[in-house]
């Protein structure tokens, strides 16, 4: 029997989707007005020939979102491998092929691609990886994390993480932004204790892994925790009681380190049946995330809203510029507001999904305060929104920036209303 919901848990759902859905469609305020409707989330199978009879389980995808990679069962070699489908103009997915440098003859699992696209990390009980005495005095072999590096055409050979991460135990399901890798730990042949983990990338070497936090881990089985882009949500799949199904998916908020607000993802995502493993897609504004489906294994899913026009990307299109007075700055400073990512995450799905294109941005004032110091000030400006571009997966080299200061004003006075028109970034497409 599913859990009573109330009306205060489902907005709280709905507005995290429409944040998550509409960051980039509801950014020029100043070029079209539009009205905030409620999102009307589509949850089904991953469409084209991914799901089979066999389990297919731990999507990941580049940075443009062109290529997908998982791992399955479903050749006849018996042991699973991480597969890759490259995406087709119509949006769905090709045959998949395995992944041949990231497979081995035994079980690789769980990749996860970082989001500038240069590392993957994934699970596997290959040669090398640890053995393990069981209590029946056999030995076993664990699954450990193992990373590799895109050289360009593909990926290196895999190395394994250091012996402080990789145990006796199973580590799995890995997922790293930044210097904090997340990764899933439990005894050989325990599931049920399954734990997240963390480490942390500092002085060149990987700090001992520790078990999440309360109210991450608890008593029951918690695994595959993934950051969104920003660090300040995590998302995570647990058996935990007060559940739609066995596993359901959940979130927190991550505020000054602590974590707080842990909900249930509710319907459509969660289901009577088991869901893990969710991941959100920037450029596509897609979630993916693994579902039971009964009578077989995992399949993959996808969470998604209609897709609404990008007017940032009409006007690219149409003027290889656009100038934008919606990208906020604190005052007289060069940090950005909050509220600017309405904006700039417009221009990164372009950017994404326009992977030849380079562009310049231009910081301009208004035409108060002295010149000197308004140069000085539209340059940092420009950087302050370049730096934002490359956090979010941008090749810094494909970003230029310049300062104009006040010398092209929209409007040549000063009264507030002009300032604000003045005070604007500019993007402009460069020639390839």
């Amino acid at each position: 029997m599913l859990p009573s919901i109330n009306c205060s848990f489902i907005k709280y759902c709905f507005n995290l989707l429409y944040f998550l859905f509409f960051i980039t469609s509801s950014f020029i305020f100043s070029l079209i007005a539009q009205p905030k409707e409620e999102p009307i989330l589509i949850v089904a199978p991953i469409e084209g020939p991914i799901n089979s009879e066999f389990q297919e389980f731990g999507p990941t995808l580049t940075p443009d979102a062109k290529t997908l990679y998982f791992y399955s069962k479903r050749t006849s070699k018996g042991y699973t491998e991480i597969f890759k489908s490259n995406r087709k103009p119509d949006g769905t997915w090709d045959f998949p092929s395995e992944v041949i440098e990231l497979n081995s003859p035994f079980d690789d699992q769980s990749p996860f691609i970082t989001r500038d696209g240069k590392m993957i990390l994934f699970s596997s009980n290959r040669d090398g990886a640890v053995e393990v005495t069981l209590e029946n005095g056999k030995i076993g072999i664990s699954r450990d994390l193992y990373v590799a590096n895109w050289e360009g055409t593909k990926w290196s050979k895999p190395i394994p993480l250091p012996n402080n991460i990789n145990t006796e135990e199973i580590e799995e399901n890995p997922h790293l932004l930044g210097d904090t890798l997340l990764f899933t730990r439990y005894p050989f042949g325990k599931p049920n204790l399954a734990k997240i983990y963390y480490s942390q990338f500092k002085n060149e070497k990987w700090s001992d892994p520790k078990p999440m936090p309360s109210p991450i881990n608890d008593k029951n089985a918690t695994v595959a925790a993934a950051f969104n882009d920003e660090g300040n949500i995590i998302f995570f799949s647990s058996n935990r009681p007060g559940g739609y199904g066995g596993f359901d998916l959940y979130m927190a908020k991550i505020e000054n380190g602590k974590y707080t607000n842990v909900e249930n993802l509710g319907e459509p995502i969660n289901s009577s049946d088991d869901e893990a493993y969710i991941v959100f897609q920037q450029v596509k504004k897609t979630f993916l995330f693994c579902r039971r489906v009964e009578g077989r294994s995992f399949d993959i899913f996808s969470a998604s809203v209609p897709k609404k026009e990008n007017i940032v990307q009409k006007k690219l299109e149409e003027d290889n510029k656009i100038s934008l007075d919606t990208v906020y700055f604190e005052r007289a400073s060069a940090v950005l507001k909050n509220e600017s990512a309405h904006s700039l995450d417009a221009i990164v799905d372009y950017l994404h999904e326009n992977p030849n294109k380079k562009m310049k941005v231009i910081g301009h004032t208004d035409l108060t305060g002295t010149f000197d110091d308004n140069m000085v000030l539209s340059r940092d400006r420009a950087l302050s929104v370049k730096q934002y571009l490359v956090s979010k997966g941008i090749n810094a080299n494909r970003i230029q920036t310049e300062g104009k200061g006040p010398t092209q004003p929209v409007i040549n006075a000063n009264d507030e209303e002009s300032s604000k028109k003045n005070r604007r970034t500019e993007f402009v497409i460069l020639g390839s």
